[in-house]
């Protein structure tokens, strides 16, 4: 697995991420089904890898049963069933979607093939055993191309309320032969995770699964991509829209339930400074040059400066521009040694961020998002990390070495 920044699909994804890669940004693609066509991902696939991308494959079995057109067009589309149903596969059956899953990633070049899962939740002996039937499938389609298999772990609010339950979880995952490890966790959290408590069950999962020496892909992360690589993670998904920006399965419902889109909302510029966003031209221009000078962070895809009159600059190029920063910085963090240095940097680009923060606040401006409410948690949630997993992290360093 590729150390660095890989881009998470989602809407409108595709020419986006070409146009990231020609600039140099991000190391892989996870290619989302439920956004793209196999048609549309096949002919994208080939210049993703002619720029030195590698690619997985999502299946996205997150909520089976749930269905779209893009994801009717691929193989394995007769396999989305309700969970009830899926538990009743046959050994036929897990063969058939063995020979589909090898077909998809065959055909769209994949660097691995992804197993498809459901997400974990506590308590659900049918789940662990679904997903430990969905993997043999996907073992059988990796070891049919010559390639190695990822598990999927999803770990869901159900089981993301404690330690205890999220370690329960993982020790049924952890069971799989698998080569790696797809991880994502579901926060019950709007925009951006922020509590301290949810944050270091989160990355005590993720330096759970590193701890087995097999890369992780910390999916779903967004800016929180900032901590990944402090518990060990090998890459972190990056994603240009909100609901990218964590684990979220409404965007596997319905739109009348919750699976819809996000409004008319203005752009918002995301500053590497801040490590968050700034609604653009309102919250910049109320502040001094002298500030916004500090906040600026300048892109392909940004205005050359925050003018007396700012440009118009729409969310499209704002989407572009937050995962260009955001995939520098990784590359930044990933060139690291060790979790404990990327931990300490992390911790370091908080407090400074905090520190801008409170100068905006010494001028009376109040942020829309309130962007700044999850690095002073996020810093609490490294040094507990630090204090309290010594021995994990020193055994990181270790096989590191390897």
């Amino acid at each position: 697995m590729k150390r660095g920044a890989w881009h998470q699909f989602g809407d409108r994804s595709q020419k986006l991420v070409l146009e990231q890669l020609q600039g140099g940004a991000g190391v892989g693609v996870i290619i989302s089904p439920r956004d793209l066509s196999f048609e549309n991902a096949a002919r994208y696939a080939p210049q993703y890898r002619e720029l030195g991308a590698d690619i997985l494959v999502d299946q996205q079995f997150y909520i089976p049963d749930f269905n779209n057109e893009l994801l009717n067009s691929y193989p394995l589309n007769n396999h989305r069933q309700a969970i009830s149903s899926l538990t009743k596969m046959s050994e036929a059956d897990i063969s058939d979607l063995a020979s589909q899953i090898s077909a998809v990633n065959e055909t769209l070049q994949a660097t691995a093939v992804l197993a498809p899962a459901v997400i974990y939740e506590s308590g659900r002996r049918d789940i662990v055993e679904l997903n430990a039937k969905l993997f043999r499938a996907a073992k059988a389609a990796g070891d049919n191309l010559g390639l190695p298999t990822i598990a999927t772990i999803l770990i869901g609010h159900s089981a993301t309320a404690s330690t205890q339950l999220a370690e329960q979880v993982l020790s049924y995952a952890t069971a799989l032969n698998s080569d790696g490890w797809y991880f994502g966790f579901e926060f019950q959290a709007d925009r951006v995770p922020a509590e301290v408590e949810p944050v270091s069950i989160c990355i005590n999962s993720g330096l759970i699964l590193a701890s087995t020496g097999k890369p992780v892909l910390h999916a779903y992360a967004g800016p929180m991509s900032l901590l990944s690589f402090a518990f060990g993670a090998t890459a972190t998904g990056i994603g240009h829209n909100q609901n990218l920006w964590q684990f979220s399965r409404e965007r596997w419902l319905p739109a009348e339930q919750g699976g819809g889109g996000g409004g008319d909302a203005p752009a918002r510029f995301f500053s590497n400074t801040l490590w968050g966003t700034i609604v653009y031209p309102d919250e910049l221009i109320q502040l001094p040059r002298s500030l916004t000078g500090k906040i600026y962070t300048p892109s392909a895809f940004s205005q050359p400066s925050f003018a007396e009159s700012p440009l118009p600059w729409g969310r499209w190029e704002a989407n572009k521009h937050l995962v260009k920063i955001i995939c520098n910085e990784i590359s930044q963090i990933a060139s690291l040694q060790g979790a404990k240095a990327s931990a300490h940097y992390a911790i370091s680009k908080l407090e400074a961020a905090n520190n801008l923060y409170e100068q905006i606040r010494q001028r009376g401006v109040v942020l829309r998002d309130n962007s700044n409410a999850y690095h002073e948690n996020w810093c609490t949630a490294l040094e507990n990390l630090l204090a309290q997993s010594e021995q994990e992290l020193e055994y990181l360093e270790m096989i590191g070495t390897l």
